[in-house]
């Protein structure tokens, strides 16, 4: 399907197969890209996170099932920052810092329940970058798990796993979510896929709510039990159970795309592969476990952006970034009176 030069294509490539073999997958939930190019998926039945090239060779396995340090129960949400694998588990209802070369636990964060430092049953992982108002700020990530039963977005400090805060909470009003599952983040703004509210709900970094859009039903622009949610040439890439919805980031509806031979599509990331952009999709149905591989054509959102706007755009992010510093640092100050 097309639109304006727009267009998201199956490549006709898929790899991976049904088992507890390697490279083969149990439910395979979410997926990230690596630093040199591998991918990372999260095998949730077979508990374990599973390293393959682009074509689908079997690199290396990390992890097998046990709630001590570097074991995994219901492997989730996966993304990694340099040499460091983050790992949502729904079974331990914690995270977890790895090391991507040999799986050794760094440092983990929560447990089951309600409150601050608790999770229950996590899913989704993005990180982005802090914005440093100068050069002498030491530079600093945030991760960002969606909190899928208690209905939020909880935060942490990538150093150290250290809890910063939540936002959102369980409902079906503006600004709450319902099991919310994949994550992805554009510039200055949270994407939360809002399973149970069949819809997209975009947040600030800092947790503030500003939009959502989509609703329950089959016709463009709306959604049906939206999984994994990523970010691919500027646009918002969206995994329902047969389908793939695609939306500007203010949420006006592009595309669907219906993937023939698909079982249940559940995460999805953005790759690189052989200089291509491409949209990496898992299949978690028993017996069609596999990852798809599909190719995005046609221009960026941005693209034909003139300089003009570019910049004014750059500046508008950038003031935002300062704004959101400055009503953090106020309430920092006031915390401590």
């Amino acid at each position: 399907m097309s639109d304006g030069g727009r267009t998201i294509v199956v490549n006709e490539r898929y790899f991976g197969e049904s088992g507890s073999g390697p490279g083969q997958f149990k439910m395979p939930r979410f997926i990230c890209t690596l630093p040199n190019g591998n991918i990372c998926v999260s095998d949730f039945l077979n508990q374990r996170l599973q390293i393959l090239t682009p074509s689908g060779r079997l690199e290396a396995t990390i992890g097998e099932q046990g709630n001590t340090p570097g074991k995994l129960c219901g492997p989730s949400g996966v993304f990694c920052e340099g040499d460091h694998i983050f790992v949502a588990e729904g079974g331990n209802h914690r995270l977890q810092k790895l090391t991507l070369a040999d799986g050794k636990a760094v440092s983990r964060a929560g447990s089951h329940g309600k409150g601050n430092n608790n999770m229950w049953c996590p899913q989704g992982l993005a990180i982005a970058k802090r914005f440093t108002a100068s050069p002498e700020d030491v530079p600093r990530s945030d991760l960002f798990a969606a909190d899928s039963i208690n209905g939020r977005v909880v935060v942490y400090d990538v150093a150290n796993l250290e809890f910063l805060r939540t936002f959102g909470s369980r409902g079906s009003k503006p600004g709450e979510l319902m099991y919310p599952s994949g994550i992805a983040i554009r510039d200055e703004e949270v994407f939360v896929s809002d399973f149970g509210n069949h819809r997209i709900s975009v947040f600030s970094k800092r947790g503030n709510f500003e939009r959502s859009f989509g609703s329950r039903g089959t016709a463009l622009g709306q959604l049906n039990e939206p999984r994994g949610v990523a970010i691919v040439k500027g646009w918002v890439v969206v995994t329902e159970s047969k389908r793939i919805s695609v939306f500007s980031p203010a949420g006006e509806p592009q595309q669907i795309l219906q993937v023939p031979g698909t079982g249940q599509l559940w995460g999805c990331c953005a790759a690189e592969i052989d200089g291509e952009s491409k949209v990496l999709v898992t299949d978690v149905r028993p017996g069609n476990a596999k990852v798809m591989v599909l190719k995005v054509m046609g221009s960026a959102h941005d693209e034909g952006m003139s300089v003009a706007d570019m910049a004014a755009k750059k500046a508008a992010l950038k003031k935002e970034a300062e704004e959101e510093k400055m009503r953090e640092w106020q309430a920092q100050r006031e915390a401590k009176k």
